[in-house]
Order: C-alpha cells, then sequence, then structure tokens
C-alpha cells in the first residue's frame, strides 16, 4: 500500500492509475468519463462540500492526465507552446484577495509606526487599532515590517509565494491563472497549492500506448527513486518496469556525469570571454534565465541537459556493439546540441 504526504498525492494518483489502467484495457476514450464515479462513488463527499463538486475536479484532472489543455488554460497560452502546468479553475478556492490584514494582536501602540511608513496613507487609527484602506493599498508590506508587534499579516496567496518567475497572477473571476509568457514549468507551485488546484500535465497515455504498439521505450529514473518506496528495491522497480514492457531502465544520473565532463570543457573554453556562465542542467532554470533575464542568455552553456544527453545517448548506443567504446566516442561529441 502506497502511503502518501497529502490527499491531493492520493487523489493524483488515483487518477492516475485509473487512466492507465483504460488504456492498457483500451477502453480510455469510451469510458474515461467514468473515472470521477469511479473516485467519488455514492453521495458522500471525501473533502469537498458535496459531490458534484469532486466529480467536477477529477473529471478537469482526468482531461490533464490524460495529456489534453484544459480550454481556460488554453486562452493563456503562448502560441506554438503546449502547457504543462494548468490550473484546474473548479478547485481553486479562491484565496484571501486582500494581502494585508490587521489581526487581533494590534496594540494599538503610540508610536503609530504603521501609519507613517505608509506611502500611500492607506492606515488610519480607527478605536486605537490600525485599520487598512484597500481602496490606498498597493501591498509594499512597509506596515507589516514595522510593526513591533508583527500584529499585520500577510495573506498572499501559496502559489503566488511560491513562483519565484512571479508568472501567477488572479483573474477576473478571482482564480489562479499563469502568465505562460513567464512560466518556466518548474512546478513549484502544484507543491504549494493546499487545494491540489493546479497540476502538471501527464504523458503516461502516450508511454503506454507506445509500449503496446511494439517501440522500444526506455525508462529513465531519477536517482532519487532509491528513496522513494520504502520495502521496495531499485532492483525490484527495474524488473517490475522491465516485465510491465519498457526495453531497459537507466538512470538519468549517467547523463549527469557526461554533461558534467562537457560542461568542465565548455568552461574553461568560453569563461574568460563571457566572464560568467550558467549550468545547463535544468530546463526551468535555463527557461527562467531566457524569460526573466534575457541579457544573461548568451551566458547559458550549450551543453545539453542530463535528461537530453542520457536521451541522445540510449537512441545512438543502438547503433554500436561494445557501450564501453559508445561512451567514449559519444562524450566527444555530446556538446553544443540543441535542447
Amino acid at each position: 500500500m502506497f502511503k502518501f504526504n497529502t490527499d491531493v498525492q492520493m487523489l493524483k494518483y488515483e487518477v492516475l492509475y485509473n487512466v492507465a489502467k483504460l488504456t492498457l484495457e483500451d477502453r480510455l476514450e469510451d469510458e474515461y468519463d467514468e473515472i470521477p464515479y469511479e473516485i467519488i462513488p455514492g453521495t458522500k463527499p471525501r473533502f469537498r462540500c458535496c459531490v458534484y463538486k469532486e466529480r467536477a475536479i477529477i473529471e478537469q484532472r482526468t482531461k490533464v492526465a490524460m495529456g489534453k489543455n484544459l480550454k481556460r488554460t488554453m486562452k493563456h497560452a503562448v502560441d506554438g507552446e503546449e502547457p504543462i502546468i494548468q490550473v484546474l479553475d473548479i478547485a481553486c478556492e479562491e484565496c484571501p484577495i486582500k494581502r494585508y490584514r490587521v489581526t487581533e494582536a494590534c496594540r494599538g501602540c503610540i508610536t503609530h509606526r504603521c501609519t507613517e511608513v505608509c506611502p500611500k496613507g492607506a492606515i488610519t487609527i480607527i478605536n486605537k487599532k490600525a485599520n487598512i484602506d484597500y481602496d490606498k493599498c498597493i501591498e509594499c508590506g512597509r506596515c507589516k515590517d514595522v510593526c513591533p508587534y508583527n500584529a499585520i499579516s500577510d495573506n498572499l496567496r501559496p502559489c503566488i509565494r511560491s513562483c519565484s518567475a512571479k508568472a501567477i497572477t488572479m483573474d477576473e473571476e478571482l482564480k489562479a491563472a499563469i502568465n505562460y509568457e513567464k512560466c518556466t514549468s518548474c512546478g513549484a507551485c502544484t507543491l504549494a497549492c493546499p487545494f491540489g488546484a493546479i497540476t502538471d500535465k501527464s504523458y503516461i497515455v502516450d508511454i503506454i500506448r507506445a509500449i503496446k504498439s511494439g517501440k522500444k521505450v526506455y525508462a529513465l529514473v531519477a536517482p532519487a527513486i532509491a528513496s522513494q518506496f520504502k520495502d521496495v528495491t531499485v532492483g525490484q522497480i527495474k524488473s517490475a518496469l522491465k516485465e510491465f514492457g519498457f526495453v531497459d531502465v537507466i538512470e538519468v544520473a549517467l547523463g549527469a556525469d557526461f554533461v558534467a565532463m562537457e560542461e568542465a570543457k565548455e568552461f574553461s573554453h568560453k569563461i574568460k570571454d563571457i566572464k560568467v556562465m550558467t549550468s545547463s542542467c535544468c530546463p526551468a532554470f535555463v527557461a527562467h534565465i531566457k524569460k526573466s533575464y534575457p541579457e544573461l542568455s548568451q551566458n547559458i552553456s550549450t551543453t545539453v541537459s542530463p535528461m537530453t544527453a542520457i536521451s541522445k545517448y540510449i537512441k545512438k548506443k543502438r547503433s554500436y556493439g561494445s557501450d564501453s567504446i559508445y561512451r567514449s566516442m559519444y562524450c566527444k561529441e555530446i556538446g553544443s546540441h540543441e535542447r
């Protein structure tokens, strides 16, 4: 039995399990709309106000798990791009829109530092308590910083707080909205939202169908897999994946070894000219540099990411009989490829 850190993770698993099961049995297109009733049966809700809202949320989550894009997502999408991170608007609880609030901890002190520091005169003292005029407040946070009693709370939405790229805002319905021109698909918001209203698109259907069609599909796993299953060894996981239909299971860390060697060479050759060179190891980091600091784009390493490196390695490896011979040849040509 799996143990999940949160109910959001459990729901995500249940949806992916049902999508995978129906795909394997070639029943997905005909029966995917039954998944909400499979997960939320009867008339008693599990987490929300009613089963109808829960099923509506599961319906949206199912579509994203199938690799589809929600209509609301495509309204914000950048032309030519397929958004990975998507907002389940029905699940969004419209968190408090008043960011700063005066709490009961306000003692009505006579120094009135909060009123003095406010650049817009949005804070006044009423009945010996600080009061915020939200028509004037610009959410600068200065009042919170100077309050000696920490009496002013910061109610910034968890999703907005988690986004370093500042890609999340509120739309006209006060739902979370993603600006995909800024979004780097790092996934931090998917973990931050306590209602699971933001999720990542899955490609599990594509993988299963590729295996069923007879294509040679490799499973690339991160080193963290060694600690993700309490009572299962890495060897057992590998055996299970190969039994399912994957040709082989390879750790992405091998690609990281290739990248480390190539980036070291690239650094030694370029650093005198460009002065600063950033890593190419994380696609989200590279996207963040390009979108938020475009002036530094020329300082990004041209070496591919470990994931891309190991993928290229696998594709070309089949042409050689000796793995050790191919590794040495591959390391000479890994650099300066397109991602």
